[in-house]
């Protein structure tokens, strides 16, 4: 009995904390893990569901007009703000053309054009489409076009 008391009593002088304590630190723990996961997946979640992408669907050149249509295949609206066409191996464009068109999720338009400059038919052109997000996020596009 003697050695039972006084076991209980050097634990106390250690500083050692009790089982219920043990118990309520681990609870607080597990919770506060459990909020940070919860708060990292979600902001994971909004991040994807956001996309801004516009695609190229259809560029077509012959003489010296164009025809693009350009395709919003992302989940935000964006405003298409211009259209760039560039000879094969160049850094210089041909056709710089600005517009302002807007396109919700899933809408496309086609952007009718003259360049100065004749496409010469059998041709690689590149053709590089901008645009803009409602919250400043440029996004581009860009495609290879045969002239006909």
């Amino acid at each position: 009995m003697y050695y039972q008391s006084n076991t209980k009593v050097s634990r106390r002088k250690r500083g050692d904390l009790s089982g219920p304590i043990y118990t309520i630190l681990m609870i607080v723990f597990v919770i506060v893990a459990a909020i940070m996961l919860y708060n990292y997946f979600q902001s994971r979640t909004s991040v994807l569901t956001t996309q801004s992408q516009i695609s190229i669907v259809n560029p077509q050149l012959a003489g010296n007009v164009y025809s693009i249509t350009v395709e919003n295949i992302g989940t935000t609206p964006v405003t298409i703000t211009s259209v760039e066409i560039y000879p094969q191996n160049s850094q210089t464009p041909i056709v710089t053309q600005t517009v302002n068109a807007q396109l919700n999720p899933g809408q496309s338009t086609s952007i009718v054009g003259v360049s100065q400059t004749q496409f010469v038919t059998g041709s690689e052109y590149v053709v590089v489409v901008k645009g803009q997000t409602p919250t400043g996020q440029v996004v581009a596009a860009e495609s290879i076009a045969i002239s006909q």
